[in-house]
């Protein structure tokens, strides 16, 4: 591991440097910032009967929920569909909406992907059917997002999407970080879509999917740069990648393991320190 614990809580020192410059900027354009799009975060969530521990997923997604409820900028709102609605407080909040889906659970793991992906079809035509037009950000429910994500995205100008090209990565097991180069490969909490409301599908069937731009919010996240053109690129590390808390989909899979560090992806680790809870909004276990 690095000796310097310092360099990757500088990089989000950054962040704060770069609004403190804007500030000024910001009050001037605040009428016209009013008009840029909302933010849908659109979570998937796990069900029980694919889980290995499910008290560890719903303590998971109350902390990915906390994280986007104490964003500075409160212009988004949150979607989860799922089939076991868990029991948590931040489910309370207003800004976020539940779907009960119909179709039955996966029957293990392997199928856990699609059933991902047709849950968010779900929370597509919902969008559709409420008029809603912005962007559209699909969230794994055990990822984090930090606390000026929304107010950095609806800065920039308008983009058909926003690709995370730096993100951290975090071992829990192992208590250490790095930053990620190339975030969005690694990580399906990686693209912000800009849809306008024609462009959700209007039931969640794959033959109405596929007759809208939403199709590309179901394709292979890793792709996302070749198939999504006129994008931009945040190279803020504005998302955290949660490793080795027991219940990773990847790691059941066999996609990734425990031992996942920043030596297995060219990245340079530190220790895990309690600063990054200051900016994402979340606490130690």
């Amino acid at each position: 591991m690095s000796n310097s614990l310092s360099s990757l809580k500088e990089q989000l020192d950054q962040v704060e440097e770069f609004f403190q410059e804007t500030a000024h900027e910001t009050r001037i354009n605040s009428e016209s910032d009013k008009q840029k799009p909302e933010i849908a975060f659109a979570i998937s969530f796990k069900s029980k009967k694919v889980s290995h521990d499910w008290q560890k997923v719903q303590d998971n997604l109350g902390l990915t929920l906390r994280s986007l409820l104490n964003n500075t900028d409160q212009n988004f709102r949150i979607i989860i569909a799922g089939h076991e609605k868990p029991n948590i407080e931040e489910l309370n909040d207003k800004r976020i909406t539940w779907l009960s889906v119909k179709f039955p659970p996966p029957l293990n793991a392997r199928r856990a992907t699609r059933d991902k992906l047709r849950k968010r079809m779900v929370i597509g035509a919902f969008l559709r059917k409420n008029g809603f037009s912005g962007y559209f950000m699909p969230l794994d429910a055990d990822d984090w997002i930090h606390y000026r994500f929304v107010e950095y995205i609806r800065s920039l100008p308008i983009s058909n999407a926003l690709i995370i090209n730096k993100g951290f990565m975090v071992n829990v097991l192992q208590s250490e970080i790095w930053k990620q180069d190339q975030f969005y490969k690694y990580c399906g909490s990686s693209t912000v879509f800009n849809f306008s409301n024609g462009d959700f599908p209007k039931s969640s069937k794959r033959s109405d999917i596929n007759k809208t731009a939403f199709k590309w919010a179901t394709k292979n996240h890793v792709k996302v740069r070749e198939f999504v053109k006129n994008h931009t690129l945040v190279d803020y590390p504005f998302v955290t990648y949660i490793l080795a808390h027991g219940d990773n989909l990847s790691i059941i899979q066999g996609l990734r393991d425990n031992r996942a560090s920043a030596e297995h992806h060219n990245g340079v680790g530190e220790e895990l320190g309690d600063w990054i809870y200051e900016y994402f909004k979340v606490w130690k276990e």
